[in-house]
C-alpha cells in the first residue's frame, strides 16, 4: 500500500530563478525504508521539508504530494504534526525544553494527551531507545549522540506513520552513528514505521534500505533497490555514492558486495590469504612545531568535572593532523582552548614557539590562525555570501578563493538558504581569505557528499604543500585516513593513541575505517577503499604468490 508519493513536484525559493526541486517523481510503500542521496545542494533537505508541511520553505510549489492517501494540503494540522515525524541534522535545532523528561513529553502534551498516558508512552519509548538513565538529566549535559537519541525518541512518542530524517548522523561519532542507525532499523522492522532518511555516508545504511532515491539537480535520476542502484552508480561513474566496500570492488567484479561481511566473503572466493604487509614509511618530521599543547587542564565551571586532563599535543609545520574521539570527549573544547576562545586553568599553548597569551587584541587570528567552527553558518552575518567574503578580502582575492572552493555560483545566495555542504565550502573559503599559517577545522566535511569531500581533501593537500599546518577534528574516519598524516584519539581528556594514519587505523579494531575492517586477516596496511582497490588489482594480475 502506497503511503507517500510525489508526482512531477517542482519548487523554487522566493526571489530565486532556479528550481531547487524539478520534476521529482517517486512513491513509497507503507513500511519501506528509503535512503535519499545526492550531491550537496541537490535538493535533499528541500524535498524532506516539503513533505513536512510545517517546515516547508517559502516559495513556488507545483506538482502533487500525497501523504497517507491525502493531498498534502488536505491533511489536518494534527495529522500532519502527529503522523509525520521529522528529525533534523542538529538536535539542538529542535530541542525546546531544558530537561530530557520534559522534552520527551512535550509533543504529547501539545496534543492534549492525558497525564497518565503520557507517562506510560514516554516510559515505553525511553526503554525502547535505552535512554532511561538520561530521563532526569539536563539536555545541555548530554553528548551529541545522546541528544540525537532524545530528539528521535521525542518524535516517536507521538507514534508517527512516516519518519523523515535529514542527515541525523552528521554530528555523531562512528559508534553513536551505528547505534542510531540500528535503532532506526528496529523502528522500521519491528514497528513498521516508514522511514525516509537523507544521508551522505552510505556505509552503514545503503544495503539495509529497501530502495535508494538518487537526486541530481533536484530531479529523480534513479530510484531502485540497493543492488540496482549500485550498478547504476558504477555505470555512470558515480562510485562516490557507494559504501566503501563497494567502491573497493567497483569495476573489478559484477556482483558488488555492499557491506564488509559480503566483501570478506568475496575475498574468500578469490582465495586472498596471507598477503604480505606493505611497509609503512614513517620518517620523523624535521620541521619545527607549529602548534604545541602541554599539560592542558580545562573545565567550564569551578565545581564541574574536568574536560581536558593533562592533554599534550604537538603538530609540526606542514602537517595535517586528525583528532578523533567520541561525542562529548573534549575535541571541540581542545580546539576552543587552542583558539583562545576559552582558557585552561593549567597548561600552555604555543604557536611556532610563541606563547598564545602573547597574542594581544585579536592578533592571533590576524597573524597566525583561522578557525572553522562546527556550525559554519554562524560565521555569516550579511544578506549574501559575497558581502560577507568582501569583509575579509578585496574583490580579486574573493574571486580567486571562490574559484578555488568552487562556490562562484553561491556568492549571491543568502547564507541561510544554502545546504549544509554548501555553507561548509563557503565558510572554508572565508577562513582562507585570512591567509592563516595554522588552520583549525571542526567537522569540516559535515554535510558534504563524497565528491565535495575529495575536492576539499585536494585543497588540504595543496595547503600543506604551501607550508600551512592543519588540525582537523572529524568523525569521518575515511576522510581522516585518506588525507591526514597522523591521527590521535582523544579519550578521557587526553590523547591516548597516536600514530601515522595507516598504522593508527590498522591497529584499531572498532574505531577504524570500513576498508581496514574489510581487509583484516587478508592483508594489512590498506585503510582506504583506494588502497584496497590497488591491492585487489595486484591480486587479480597475479603479482602476489599465494
Amino acid at each position: 500500500m502506497e503511503i507517500l508519493s510525489c508526482e512531477n513536484v517542482a519548487f523554487k525559493y522566493n526571489e530565486s530563478t532556479d528550481y531547487a526541486i524539478s520534476d521529482c517523481t517517486f512513491s513509497v510503500k507503507k513500511g519501506e525504508k528509503i535512503m535519499l542521496c545526492g550531491a550537496s545542494g541537490s535538493g535533499k533537505s528541500t524535498l524532506l521539508r516539503l513533505l513536512k508541511r510545517e517546515l516547508s520553505p517559502r516559495g513556488e510549489l507545483s506538482g502533487n504530494i500525497t501523504l497517507m492517501g491525502k493531498d498534502r494540503s488536505e491533511l489536518s494540522d494534527r495529522e500532519s504534526a502527529e503522523k509525520i515525524g521529522f528529525v533534523m541534522q542538529s538536535p539542538d535545532s529542535q530541542t525546546v525544553c531544558d530537561k530530557v523528561s520534559a522534552e520527551l513529553a512535550f509533543g504529547l502534551e501539545s496534543f492534549g494527551v492525558k497525564s497518565g498516558e503520557i507517562q506510560s508512552r514516554v516510559g515505553e519509548m525511553a526503554a525502547f531507545f535505552g535512554i532511561g538513565s538520561l530521563y532526569d538529566r539536563d539536555i545541555s549535559t548530554l553528548s551529541g549522540g545522546q541528544k540525537q537519541l532524545v530528539a528521535l525518541c521525542s518524535v516517536m512518542a507521538t507514534d508517527p506513520d512516516i519518519l523523515l530524517l535529514d542527515e541525523p548522523t552528521a554530528q555523531l561519532d562512528p559508534v553513536a552513528a551505528r547505534e542510531l542507525l540500528g535503532i532506526l532499523d528496529r523502528l522500521n522492522k519491528e514497528m513498521g514505521v516508514t522511514i525516509i532518511i537523507a544521508e551522505h555516508d552510505p556505509e552503514e545504511l545503503f544495503d539495509s534500505c529497501d530502495k535508494i532515491l538518487y537526486l541530481a539537480n533536484g530531479k529523480t535520476e534513479f530510484f531502485g533497490t540497493p543492488t540496482l542502484t549500485a550498478k547504476y552508480f558504477v555505470k555512470n561513474a558515480l562510485e562516490g555514492f557507494l559504501p566503501e566496500t563497494a567502491k573497493a570492488f567497483a569495476r573489478l567484479c559484477d556482483d558488488l558486495p555492499l557491506n564488509v561481511r559480503q566483501g570478506r566473503a568475496k575475498f574468500e572466493k578469490l582465495g586472498v590469504t596471507d598477503i604480505p604487509k606493505q611497509a609503512v614509511t614513517d620518517t620523523e618530521r624535521v620541521e619545527p612545531y607549529a602548534l604545541q599543547c602541554k599539560n592542558l587542564w580545562q573545565r567550564y565551571e569551578k565545581n564541574s568535572p574536568d574536560i581536558l586532563k593533562g592533554c599534550d599535543l604537538g603538530i609540526r609545520k606542514g602537517e595535517c593532523y586528525g583528532l578523533l574521539g567520541s561525542n562529548g570527549g573534549g575535541k571541540s573544547t581542545l580546539l576552543r582552548v587552542i583558539c583562545g576562545l576559552c582558557k585552561p586553568y593549567m597548561g600552555t599553548v604555543s604557536l611556532f614557539g610563541k606563547k598564545q597569551k602573547a597574542y594581544k587584541n585579536g592578533s592571533l587570528f590576524r597573524e597566525m590562525l583561522a578557525f572553522l567552527p562546527q556550525e559554519p553558518v554562524t560565521m555569516f552575518v550579511k544578506e549574501s555570501v559575497r558581502e560577507d567574503l568582501l569583509q575579509s578580502g578585496d574583490k580579486v582575492t574573493v574571486e580567486n578563493v571562490s574559484q578555488r572552493m568552487g562556490i562562484e555560483h553561491l556568492l549571491d545566495r543568502h547564507p541561510w538558504d544554502l545546504s549544509g555542504g554548501e555553507i561548509q565550502k563557503c565558510a572554508f573559503g572565508k577562513i582562507l581569505l585570512a591567509d592563516p599559517k595554522i588552520i583549525v577545522l571542526d567537522e569540516c566535511t559535515k554535510g558534504m557528499d563524497s565528491f565535495a569531500k575529495k575536492a576539499l581533501g585536494d585543497i588540504l593537500l595543496d595547503l600543506k604543500d604551501e607550508g600551512r599546518t592543519i588540525l582537523l577534528v572529524t568523525h569521518d574516519l575515511e576522510f581522516a585516513a585518506q588525507y591526514c598524516d597522523r591521527c590521535g584519539l582523544l579519550f578521557d581528556g587526553k590523547i591516548v593513541a597516536e600514530d601515522n594514519a595507516v598504522e593508527f587505523f590498522s591497529q584499531n579494531r572498532f574505531y577504524t575505517t570500513a576498508a581496514a575492517r574489510l581487509t583484516r586477516g587478508f592483508f594489512s596496511g590498506a585503510v582506504t577503499s583506494t588502497a584496497v582497490r590497488e591491492r585487489l588489482a595486484m591480486v587479480k594480475r597475479g603479482q602476489y604468490e599465494q
